[in-house]
Formats: C-alpha cells, sequence, structure tokens
C-alpha cells in the first residue's frame, strides 16, 4: 500500500542581490494590488511581452499630454521666445525618460511614430526662436539707423 503526501516546497530567498539585479518594469510604485485576497505592493514585471502593453498604454498618456502642451505652447503668442523655449525643454525631457526607463519596453514602430511628431514640433519651435531673434536683431538695427 502506498500513501501520497502533499508537501508544499516553501522557498526561500538566498541571495537578495541577485534578485535586484534582474530588471524589469515597476508598475504602481506605491499603489497596493490584490492578487487573489493578498496585498501585494512595488509590483515589477519581468516579462516583456507582459509588461510591453502597460508601458504602451502609460507612455502614450504620457505622450498625449505632452503633445496637448506643446501645442499650446507652440500657438501661443509669446515675443520673447519663452514657450518655445520651454516647448524644446519639454520634448528633450520626454525623450530622456523614454530612452532611460521605456525604450526595452516598446517595439521600434512606436517610438518611430514619436519621433517624428516630436521632430516636427521640434523643428517648429526652433524656426519660431530664430524668427523672433531675427526680428529683434532687425528692430535693434533699424533703432541704430535712425539714431544717427
Amino acid at each position: 500500500m502506498y500513501i501520497i503526501e502533499n508537501k508544499k516546497i516553501k522557498y526561500k530567498l538566498i541571495n537578495r542581490d541577485a534578485l535586484e539585479s534582474i530588471s524589469g518594469f515597476q508598475f504602481g510604485s506605491n499603489r497596493v494590488h490584490k492578487i487573489k485576497g493578498h496585498e501585494v505592493s512595488k509590483l515589477i514585471i519581468y516579462n516583456k511581452k507582459l509588461a510591453h502593453p502597460i508601458v504602451s498604454k502609460q507612455v502614450s498618456k504620457k505622450y498625449q499630454k505632452l503633445i496637448a502642451e506643446l501645442t499650446e505652447l507652440l500657438i501661443s503668442d509669446d515675443d520673447t521666445g519663452r514657450c518655445q523655449m520651454q516647448a524644446l525643454t519639454e520634448i528633450e525631457r520626454f525623450r530622456q525618460i523614454i530612452k532611460n526607463k521605456y525604450r526595452e519596453y516598446l517595439t521600434r514602430k512606436d517610438l518611430e511614430v514619436m519621433s517624428k511628431q516630436l521632430s516636427v514640433m521640434q523643428k517648429t519651435a526652433k524656426s519660431k526662436i530664430m524668427e523672433i531673434q531675427n526680428a529683434l536683431i532687425n528692430n535693434e538695427m533699424s533703432k541704430g539707423r535712425s539714431s544717427k
């Protein structure tokens, strides 16, 4: 006669440094998620295929917010060029965030689409800054000629 015992195998963490060295996407850093009645905080997703839809959704929200902000900045009638400089700063900040935090979880196609639209906005901002600078230079030159 045989008796089958079901013993639960408990896992023990041996090397915490090895676990922390694995890179993953931290999902909901300060939120507590309930999974099967257990509260889980600091959830990290290591599988890139699982992380892609979550990261894509988060990045698209941030991207849409950035686009709305950039259009407001570029449409404004600012004679000093501060809005255009702020737009350039926001574009560069967003690019750095994507590069450092999200790039490995996004597809190349997603990155290219965002990059093309941001480069168009960047060229628009730079051209407006150049127009403002040329207008200021022309204004200074005309003042200098009329005072002589």
